[in-house]
């Protein structure tokens, strides 16, 4: 069950924009260490039980389900990553930006 914040999230520079932005590198900056440790961990499994050159892994292409798979976790992460910017679309408008957002994304991941 995801959880939500309670209460006004603070401010921590002038611009509320900045504070934004600052949340979405943030954002960034945690998926891409996660993402790295969770490679390199793979990496060194591959190498210790000599599965396969990991030099394998650049020429890799997925299949169709492994790309569909790829394309909703690729979603899921810009929705995540811009859920600051969506929320605020959303207080000052009245409504879901999510029509206007899936146009983005759907650009985004090709």
């Amino acid at each position: 069950m995801a959880r939500a914040a309670k209460g006004k999230r603070p401010q921590y520079f002038e611009d509320p924009a900045v504070d934004k932005l600052h949340l979405m590198i943030m954002a960034l900056v945690e998926e891409l260490s996660v993402t790295r440790d969770r490679l390199d961990t793979v990496e060194r499994l591959i190498e210790k039980h000599g599965l396969f050159p990991v030099l394998e892994i650049e020429d890799y292409f997925p299949d169709p389900q492994a790309d569909a798979q790829r394309t909703g976790r690729r979603i899921a992460y810009i929705r995540r990553v811009m859920k600051g910017i969506t929320d605020e679309i959303e207080n000052l408008h009245g409504h879901d930006p999510a029509i206007e957002f899936d146009a983005v994304v759907d650009v985004i991941s090709r």
